[in-house]
């Protein structure tokens, strides 16, 4: 006698076919724009769509959220529950993305991925974050402009800005709709001989009980238009005889200069090979005097040249004595 097919299967096959079975109303959310002080929350539909009960056995929340069961952890077939999401914004900026790992005993799904984002704005927005003016000739101001946008649809109002020990950066303000801009410029002019890059911190103060003081990262580079070979001039030997070191000036477009004067930070320093010539490239002899002590030094000569956008080029020299 043939037997019905489903006397023939086994019976932990059958058994396997009640099983639960986790789902969710939906898988993602999206905050929208929230403010970085307030904490806001959202519940996930849980269900068990499947045959026998349905446990939730942990949540793994990613940085910046915290997440829990509101209500019951083991769902019986066709129970729902809720999963609660919490996001905290503080300290984020711009659009953030998070995620909560469900584990549960549903076997097809034991690990499960909720996700949510939110776009966090604040009342005042600095874009870009930051300003970096490349290659600046010393002699050729350059301009950057610093967008303070409105996220709250209220007038940004700058009350001030200060650039302590930056002699170099100056600015002027004007309004854009509820913006306020910031046009920065870099005088090269009034950067400190010897220093060709650097960075600044200004603060700006706005009228926002929010965001009342900010500051901006400003980076800077001005371009070396005259090279000095070697980059500095150093040496190690015994006291009580000349040194000296072959040094070449040279500009890197090519153009022209003539070297006016040279101002060295030491009487022991003097320079040789001097010429008034209008050339692209100097060679020229630095000297160590043979009167200097057993010792350390660590001195400073500067070239004066008549080229505006470098007029003074400062080569290190430095010594060791025994």
């Amino acid at each position: 006698m043939r037997l019905p097919l489903l006397l023939l299967l086994p019976a932990a096959v059958l058994a396997a076919q009640d099983v639960p079975a986790i789902a969710f109303d939906k898988t993602h959310h999206d905050f929208g724009k929230v403010s970085p002080d307030r904490k806001v929350t959202h519940k996930f539909k849980v269900s068990n769509t499947g045959k026998a009960v349905l446990s939730i056995t942990n949540l793994n929340a990613s940085c910046g959220c915290t997440s829990t069961v509101v209500g019951k952890w083991s769902l019986a077939p066709g129970e729902s529950s809720e999963i609660e999401a919490t996001f905290d914004p503080k300290g984020q900026r711009g659009v953030v993305r998070k995620s909560i790992t469900v584990f549960s005993t549903d076997p097809k799904n034991a690990m499960f991925t909720l996700t949510f984002e939110a776009d966090v704005v604040q009342d005042v927005m600095a874009k870009p974050a930051g300003l970096f003016f490349p290659d600046v000739l010393r002699a050729t101001p350059r301009k950057s402009t610093l967008r303070l946008e409105s996220g709250n649809g209220q007038p940004v109002k700058i009350t001030d800005v200060s650039a302590p020990g930056a002699a170099y950066l100056s600015w002027t303000q004007r309004q854009e709709g509820n913006d306020a801009v910031l046009d920065v410029t870099l005088d090269g002019r009034k950067v400190p001989d010897g220093q060709l890059r650097g960075a600044d911190w200004p603060t700006i103060r706005t009228a926002s009980a929010q965001v009342p003081v900010m500051s901006i990262s400003v980076q800077w580079e001005l371009k070396p238009i005259i090279a000095s070979t070697p980059e500095r001039v150093a040496w190690v030997e015994s006291a009580g005889k000349e040194q000296s070191a072959l040094v070449k000036l040279r500009h890197t477009e090519g153009k022209s200069f003539r070297i006016t004067g040279t101002a060295p930070s030491s009487p022991l320093i003097k320079v040789t090979g001097l010429s008034p010539a209008n050339t692209p490239e100097h060679t020229l002899t630095v000297v160590f005097a043979a009167s200097a002590k057993a010792g350390t030094y660590n001195e400073t000569l500067v070239f004066l040249t008549d080229d505006p956008d470098m007029p003074k080029l400062a080569l290190r020299v430095a010594a060791v004595l025994r």
